[in-house]
């Protein structure tokens, strides 16, 4: 049965959400199976939904009973014994497949003001849960913290409530260790448990500039993919423009008149100096629009990087709107996890908490735990990945976003300056960890041209003929990889899959003992990640390959983390089917228990009964791998590449890959269609393939 944490606050505005987060985000880590259950969805986030969510699988699931309307008219009616069924009856049907449910609490007092009792503590008891409660430490003293915990934690434990301990949250930072120390002590004389001091979370109550289109209802004129912005300063510029100039700051929202031309031109003048701090995002107030060559110009010199809104309110009035808007915890956001997530580690005692309850047998590799695992073990190994697609935004935006959080260093294949150039309109910044390389102008050129020659002379390449192939930047790369100056390639965001994996073919060729370069696909399911292969690479394998691609799977899988059960694929089950396709099928399933007979592996098997437990049971009761696969192996590229995709548009699972193994150094194809979350992905496992042999 699950174990439940309810959140639970004696106030608003105390951060709920950041402490539910940041415990949902450590207990994935240790692999425990959690959910997350809101009873009641107090208020929506209008900031976030018209945001894509950042490439990552951090945002956990919200299961919810009811949203806050729909709770208040349902109490008004009398119907309050109906709401607490059916919130047992939601939670009932979460708390099967975790280990752990951590359910927030509702913010009574503000939601509920005409409750006679608290509906915290009637969920509570209703799904049997223990209370973690959380407390502001905002403006107060160590005393009064300290007060407020103690006589609140006395109430909850005289309505009978199980009440694990108290967190303080939003503390001075300056003060917070002291604080620390205080409060502990003055709860262990009451025994109460004091889990952690939070430190108040200055970032995370910057608003983006989504947030202020949002509340203010903007028109947004330019900068589309740069709502993400966060708001730092609000300036109004109603001043000339020398004045605003001087008030300047870097990531202000400026709010001007809309007819103030010469102060959205500054703004925009900012994308391209080194002078002028540059601003988060304009609003254009009194329904005011630039002339279209203003705006023109605007484009041009931001190149859409600056957010441009256009409002009808006042300057002033809309200024005010702007400096109350409650910045709500954004789960979408990769920024916000990581900062959650280092507070948490750092000033929480996760394992106290937790009491030490979960066991090993109980920790699963959820698809957001393999997800950070990837991104934790890129940033451990520090790899050199080359990009040769430069000119692709999609490549310069995974760049940014692999940068951002220090997962590889970078070689990017073109002119310096046309990249630069296209790195500042999109607003990434180039860091030291990024090079830029032109291959006509490259001094290893002529060395590069020599050793493919070299390489090739087996079948009589001609040294011109080499020079134009090493003017290809997918050769180039590749020989790059080859020459130990990057560790691995990554393409094909426009290039075909031949395109990208012939230079490696050529040249790097596969691994000792290996006779065939395949693929796996890594599918993060919303319960579970598997592997697939092959989904890309052969065609129509023989028995002898498909053996192959099954073992060098099941390598790939393990050096991924992820225990290899592998389900050789057909259109039958063990001996009930006949003909050439499941024979092979069978007889590739026999060479991999003969050369491998360390490993887990049947077949023939269908694919529900790969997966499905109680269809395994019914086909295939005594197999050791039917309804627990971890790896499938398809018996065809036909099948492979359509259930993969399938699975990938009608379960919403991200699919990372095709990661080819068998090559000597990691060489990885994008689809043409990658986004990207697809390219920053790819890279990771590349870096891994090299730092740990995992593409053999």
């Amino acid at each position: 049965m699950a174990q439940t944490l309810m959140i639970m606050a004696n106030e608003a505005g105390v951060g709920k959400s950041l402490v539910s987060l940041g415990l949902l985000d450590q207990l994935e880590r240790a692999g425990v199976r959690t959910a997350y259950f809101r009873p009641v969805r107090t208020r929506k986030d209008p900031h976030t939904t018209s945001l894509p969510p950042t490439p990552s699988m951090d945002r956990p699931t919200e299961h919810v009973a009811f949203d806050q309307d729909d709770i208040t008219a349902a109490i008004h009616d009398g119907r309050y014994e109906e709401v607490m069924d059916s919130i047992l009856e939601v939670f009932s049907g979460i708390s099967t497949s975790a280990d752990v449910v951590v359910c927030e609490g509702v913010d009574s007092v503000r939601a509920f003001p005409s409750l006679d009792s608290d509906i915290n503590l009637d969920i509570a008891r209703s799904i049997g849960a223990r209370i973690l409660l959380v407390v502001s430490g905002k403006d107060r003293t160590a005393a009064q913290i300290s007060e407020v915990a103690s006589v609140h934690v006395q109430k909850l434990q005289q309505s009978n409530a199980v009440v694990q301990g108290v967190l303080v949250n939003r503390a001075a930072p300056e003060r917070r260790a002291e604080l620390a120390d205080a409060v502990r002590s003055v709860l262990r004389d009451e025994s109460i448990q004091l889990f952690g001091v939070l430190p108040y979370l200055s970032a995370l109550d910057r608003p983006r500039v989504s947030a202020v289109a949002a509340t203010l209802g903007a028109q947004v004129l330019d900068g589309h993919n740069q709502l993400r912005t966060r708001v730092e300063h609000i300036l109004v510029a109603a001043m000339g423009l020398e004045n605003a100039l001087a008030h300047f700051r870097r990531g202000s929202l400026l709010i001007t008149p809309g007819d103030r031309e010469e102060i959205l031109l500054a703004a925009a003048a900012a994308y391209g100096s080194a002078h002028i701090p540059r601003p988060s995002g304009i609003v254009l107030t009194g329904g005011f629009e630039p002339r279209r060559r203003v705006l023109v110009v605007a484009r041009d010199l931001t190149r859409g990087a600056l957010p441009i809104l256009r409002v009808d309110t006042p300057t002033y009035e809309t200024a005010i709107a702007v400096s109350r808007i409650e910045t709500l915890l954004d789960m979408h956001d990769e920024d916000t996890i990581v900062t959650v997530r280092e507070a948490m580690e750092n000033f929480v005692n996760i394992d106290r908490l937790l009491a030490e309850r979960f066991t090993q047998e109980q920790r699963v590799i959820t698809p957001r735990r393999f997800l950070r695992d990837l991104r934790e073990r890129a940033r451990g190994h520090k790899k050199t990945i080359v990009l040769p697609e430069s000119e692709v935004e999609r490549i310069l935006l995974a760049v940014g976003e692999l940068r951002r959080h220090d997962l590889v260093k970078v070689i990017l294949l073109g002119d310096r300056n046309e990249i630069e150039r296209r790195a500042h309109q999109l607003g990434i910044e180039l860091d030291a960890d990024v090079e830029c390389v032109n291959p006509r102008e490259d001094a290893a050129f002529e060395d590069y041209v020599q050793t493919l020659v070299e390489l090739r002379r087996h079948k009589n390449l001609a040294v011109q003929t080499a020079r134009d192939l090493m003017c290809d930047r997918n050769y180039y790369g590749t020989m790059m990889v080859y020459k130990g100056r990057a560790d691995g390639l990554v393409s094909g965001a426009t290039t075909t899959t031949q395109a990208t994996i012939r230079p490696a073919f050529e040249f790097v060729r596969t691994q000792e003992g290996i006779q065939h370069v395949s693929s796996v696909f890594f599918m993060c399911l919303p319960d579970r990640v598997l592997v697939y292969g092959d989904c890309a690479v052969i065609t129509k394998p023989n028995a002898e390959q498909l053996a192959e691609i099954a073992i060098a799977s099941a390598a790939t899988a393990e050096a991924f983390g992820i225990e290899p059960r592998v389900a050789m694929l057909s259109y039958s089950t063990g001996a009930s089917g006949k003909g050439t396709d499941v024979d092979l099928v069978r007889e590739a399933t026999e060479l991999v228990r003969t050369r491998s007979p360390h490993l887990l592996v049947d077949g023939p098997l269908q694919y529900d009964a790969a997966v499905d437990p109680s269809v395994a049971q019914t086909k295939l009761p005594n197999s050791s791998v039917a309804g627990r696969a971890t790896v499938l192996i398809f018996p065809d590229l036909n099948t492979g590449n359509n259930t993969y995709k399938a699975v990938q548009r009608s379960a919403g699972a991200i699919a990372i890959g095709p990661v080819l193994q068998g090559l000597r150094k990691p060489i990885n194809d994008l689809s043409r269609g990658a986004t990207v979350a697809d390219i920053v992905n790819t890279v990771i496992v590349t870096a891994i393939q090299a730092g740990s042999g995992a593409n053999r």
